[in-house]
């Protein structure tokens, strides 16, 4: 599509805008799961529209291949030495930064009473509405507040994703907090069929060996004791947990032994692999044009990666996007493993001396 600019406090986007950015050279929309959300644009210093590109104005572009265009708003312009001028902008969803939310107190909450909470105590306007599809029969509640004064951009990607989990998904003015954003439709990436690239690193700095857990409230405070877990390390390595906020009453210090117990569990001595895969889009090719509905992949998708050097056959999530507006085509998909998937088999791969 043709990227078009609007005025800096428009809201409808059903229009043509201020005008459309024909001479635009480059227009490129990068999405990350739960993350970042950005568009990059560069248009000639002699462009038809090139004093129309001011800082706070908007641009509408299609951000994936199936998905309506939607308003990133220019933080940045400048001017490059080849006489062209770079444009920065963010989503719309970014003046969540700009939502501020005061002191509230915790209570058990589900996401939706979460964000109710939080827009309840706002200090500043919320031009933004909020669904989601965890519901009170699907979800488990959790205590929710906040202690000091926070964004709402703040209190959603950080503070309810880790609660709660889940996948955002931003449309314009709304606020999508969602289960699963994408689905799995049986896409595989596989060697010598459409895999370009597979890149691992392993990292032990985080490695916990231990974990002790606490709960403090104005007149209470109870402390566990240290948790271990069986681990080849040289070394131990405590991780303190404040659990104030996971008990609805004072907790035994049993009950927070379990919860440190059960954390180091989940999260202990494995140490953090991270995995890129990245892969030809078969779907944008001519040769596989006809098979759109069996290939096509978007943000938060599910896929197989098949790799037999590794002996991997592994299913991983698509975690990054990058779209070239222009030319209605991905410029790179991601895939990478999402806690215990493609990260721990290579890891164990690795332990056993097959890599």
């Amino acid at each position: 599509m043709i990227p078009r600019l609007f005025e800096k406090d428009a809201r409808a986007f059903t229009n043509f805008g201020l005008c459309p950015l024909v001479d635009c050279i480059e227009c490129m929309v990068t999405e990350v799961r739960n993350g970042e959300y950005t568009l990059s644009l560069e248009y000639p210093r002699d462009g038809q529209f090139a004093q129309e590109l001011k800082p706070d104005r908007i641009i509408l572009a299609d951000p994936a291949d199936d998905t309506a265009a939607e308003p990133f708003r220019i933080t940045e312009v400048s001017f490059d030495m080849n006489g062209n001028i770079d444009v920065q902008a963010e989503h719309i969803s970014y003046q969540l930064n700009d939502v501020i939310i005061g002191k509230c107190s915790r209570n058990t909450r589900y996401p939706a009473g979460a964000w109710e909470r939080a827009d309840e105590n706002k200090l500043t306007p919320n031009p933004f509405t909020f669904y989601t599809d965890m519901t009170d029969a699907s979800q488990t509640v959790h205590q929710f507040g906040c202690d000091v004064p926070r964004s709402m951009r703040h209190l959603v990607g950080d503070t309810m994703i880790g609660l709660y989990g889940g996948e955002l998904k931003w449309v314009k003015y709304q606020v999508n907090f969602l289960k699963n954003r994408g689905t799995n439709n049986g896409v595989k990436i596989a060697y010598t069929k459409n895999l370009t690239g597979l890149e691992y690193d392993i990292d032990i700095s985080e490695v916990y060996t231990g974990a002790v857990a606490y709960y403090s409230n104005t007149d209470t405070y109870v402390q566990g004791t240290v948790q271990t877990i069986a681990n080849d390390y040289s070394f131990n390595r405590v991780q303190v947990l404040n659990a104030s906020s996971e008990f609805d009453s004072t907790p035994t210090a049993a009950q927070l032994n379990q919860y440190a117990a059960d954390w180091l569990a989940s999260n202990g001595n494995i140490p953090s692999v991270s995995v890129d895969v990245k892969f030809v889009p078969l779907w944008q090719t001519e040769e596989y044009k006809d098979f759109y509905g069996l290939e096509h992949v978007s943000l938060c998708d599910t896929v197989e990666v098949i790799y037999p050097p590794l002996n991997l056959d592994v299913t991983a999530k698509v975690v990054k996007t990058v779209y070239d507006v222009l030319a209605d085509r991905y410029d790179e998909v991601v895939v990478s493993s999402i806690k215990a998937t493609l990260a721990d088999t290579i890891y164990d791969l690795m332990r056993d001396g097959d890599v």
